[in-house]
């Protein structure tokens, strides 16, 4: 279609793509869109197995988990699912170390879904606080994974229906530092783009000599929030978090007023909450009674939540997600949006992330030590940000001496040769993501002596103040 024609249309589609920002009765939407979600999943034999009725009320529902849905995954039958079993791609997630979970996404639901946020998220990403600045035609660049990772199945959605609002670069199958590459040799020509902030600000801005001038900058990366105006002297632009997965599909959008942050778009997803203090962190498949969640509308400023997630084009229903997120405002004054805005903290399933590349579980540390033979009494590890790159830090108590250097060496090669999430996450953005502390002999003893019952090391994400006390327990 000739460009001029997209021109003509775009007034349209963005009054098309943003009026849901003025909805006001969105519990009542989202309560049409619930029925209309579970009806069809009703009728199938996942839906069946979970006890889906036509008429089923959503607080009804048990609250789901992985090991209920892997069966039908991993062995996909006709009339399990909610479209054909021929529309469904297997797609993967990292999972947690060496570990990938497989999941089965429709490419109709995919595309239902990128027809609502997708054109949405175009307007949205170039907003600079006072006007949206998208022009039909603008280039995206996005350095995300290919293969069979969830991005390369929008791209190729996208791609297959043969939008001309916007045009991808470069070829997702291209190894991670060829996209790099190919930022720093065309960054004048790319209008927005994707990427994590270590590779905006330590591989490409670095190479480049100089600031330059992007529409949008769109990131998942949890340092953008905090690097935002870092970001701005780099890029020209705000970074927007957008808030999407294998498990929810493309279903955040970013808040202009809060930078880093991000609303849930009730047209494609129908979020519920679980305080924090009641966060759910093991599989056991079902959870049925399920407990009291909060709905969207009713999350509070400051309070952070478990995600539990409905989305309206997949087969989740009532999906307990492993994040937490912390409600920064009720609304967005420069969307005149009232949906509520959150920013990402953390996850609460006994894994460390690291930008999104590795997620490190206990049990696999203590292996990791093992197989290096660290001669260790305890050990905590803790997810640290230092300038935009995040690094595990590594508090541990030896039962004999290992010189610093001589630690660090051996427990990174250990992680080097037992993951390869974290051994592109060194080779990619070129550093080694580990920091180590030796604690003097006896601290995790005086800490444990402090507490009262059968207490335990929290050896995943210590909470500042148990982290504290451990450290105040060294002299």
């Amino acid at each position: 279609m000739p460009k001029i024609v997209y021109e003509m249309m775009k007034p349209f589609l963005k009054y098309y793509a943003l009026k849901f920002l003025g909805e006001k009765d969105i519990p009542g939407r989202q309560e049409q869109l619930l029925r209309e979600k579970i009806r069809k999943a009703s009728r199938t034999n996942l839906g069946r197995k979970l006890g889906l009725r036509p008429n089923s009320k959503i607080k009804e529902i048990p609250l789901t988990f992985y090991s209920f849905y892997k069966p039908f995954y991993e062995n996909p039958h006709e009339g399990d699912f909610i479209y054909p079993l021929s529309d469904y791609d297997k797609v993967y997630t990292s999972g947690t170390m060496g570990k990938p979970k497989v999941f089965m996404v429709p490419r109709k639901g995919l595309w239902e879904n990128l027809k609502r946020t997708g054109f949405s998220f175009l307007f949205l990403s170039t907003h600079d606080g006072e006007k949206i600045t998208f022009e039909v035609g603008d280039v995206i660049y996005q350095n995300t994974p290919g293969g069979q990772f969830l991005p390369a199945f929008f791209n190729d959605v996208y791609d297959r229906k043969g939008l001309g609002w916007s045009f991808h670069v470069p070829d997702q199958n291209l190894p991670y530092q060829a996209k790099v590459d190919y930022f720093v040799e065309n960054y004048q020509n790319i209008d927005i783009a994707y990427m994590t902030v270590t590779s905006l600000l330590d591989q490409v801005y670095p190479r480049i000599g100089h600031p330059f001038k992007l529409k949008g900058f769109f990131t998942q990366d949890r340092p953008a929030s905090v690097l935002k105006e870092r970001i701005k002297e780099v890029a020209g632009t705000y970074p927007k978090t957008i808030f999407g997965s294998t498990e929810t599909m493309f279903s955040g959008l970013p808040s202009i007023e809060h930078p880093g942050s991000f609303f849930f778009d009730w047209r494609v997803i129908s979020p519920e909450f679980l305080p924090e203090k009641d966060a759910l962190s093991d599989d056991p498949g079902l959870l049925d009674p399920p407990p009291e969640t909060v709905s969207m509308m009713d999350v509070e400023v400051g309070k952070m939540y478990q995600m539990i997630m409905t989305p309206h084009f997949n087969d989740l229903t009532r999906y307990v997600m492993p994040d937490i997120v912390e409600c920064v405002d009720k609304g967005d004054d420069i969307l005149g949006c009232v949906s509520p805005v959150f920013r990402y903290y953390a996850r609460c399933d006994n894994l460390l992330v690291l930008h999104n590349f590795t997620r490190i579980m206990e049990e696999e540390l203590i292996q990791i030590l093992t197989n290096a033979g660290i001669p260790y009494v305890d050990f905590t590890a803790r997810r640290e940000l230092e300038g935009s790159h995040e690094y595990m830090r590594l508090f541990i108590e030896l039962s004999s001496k290992v010189s610093e250097d001589e630690l660090v060496n051996r427990i990174h090669q250990g992680l080097v040769d037992f993951d390869k999430d974290w051994r592109d996450l060194t080779n990619f953005m070129k550093y080694v993501p580990l920091k180590v502390t030796v604690l003097p002999r006896g601290s995790f003893h005086r800490y444990l002596k402090r507490k009262e019952g059968l207490p335990k090391i929290p050896r995943i994400e210590m909470r500042e103040e148990l982290l504290n006390e451990l450290l105040s327990s060294r002299v």
